[in-house]
């Protein structure tokens, strides 16, 4: 009866492991977009009320959806490479953010873009972030470059330009990242 229990513990131990395991992959590997699309179908329903009702009718379809972005779509999107590929907007006051996330045609190269705008649309900045053949990344702001990361694999070189994209200084990541460890183990 003992190795019975034992035998029983353990699957159920594996299983709830590799079902955690499983579920912060596909947590931290996607976007969730189909549990996304059928929210946005619910939240487009103008009044309150009926949203409310909506969510609590259709829970067991979000956990349906949740479960199916989990296990199996993020999980394609992350060994598919496609994590960091798609468009988000995010809304802060009287300004919206719209971030384009794409790999570039006929590479593996990626490259990501943010727009910041007014309440009327209006172009206020524009952030480009672009991965490079050479293994480097550059942000060019409004077009213009401001910063350089180099030597990523090792020891991350971070080169800072002018608003006229002359260099203004290089420092190492390294020192930086030490004293935000530093700083976290302390709290």
């Amino acid at each position: 009866m003992r190795i019975y229990w034992s035998k029983f513990l353990f699957y159920v131990g594996a299983f709830t492991a590799c079902s955690i395991i499983s579920v912060n992959v596909g947590c931290a590997s996607g976007g969730f977009k189909t549990t996304r699309q059928f929210a946005g179908l619910i939240n487009g329903q103008h009044p309150t009320l009926l949203r409310v009702v909506l969510y609590i009718l259709t829970l067991v379809v979000f956990a349906i959806t949740m479960l199916l972005d989990t296990l199996i779509f993020n999980t394609m999107d992350f060994w598919d490479g496609k994590v960091s590929a798609g468009s988000y907007n995010f809304k802060d006051g009287d300004k919206t953010y719209f971030a384009h996330h794409e790999y570039l045609p006929g590479s593996n190269l990626r490259r990501s873009t943010i727009e910041i705008r007014d309440e009327k649309q209006g172009l206020l900045q524009e952030i480009n972030l672009n991965e490079l053949a050479s293994g480097e990344i550059e942000m060019l702001v409004d077009g213009k470059l401001r910063a350089r990361v180099s030597n990523i694999h090792e020891l991350p070189l971070v080169s800072t330009y002018d608003a006229q994209g002359n260099l203004e200084g290089q420092k190492t990541l390294w020192p930086t990242l030490v004293a935000l460890g530093s700083k976290a183990a302390v709290y």
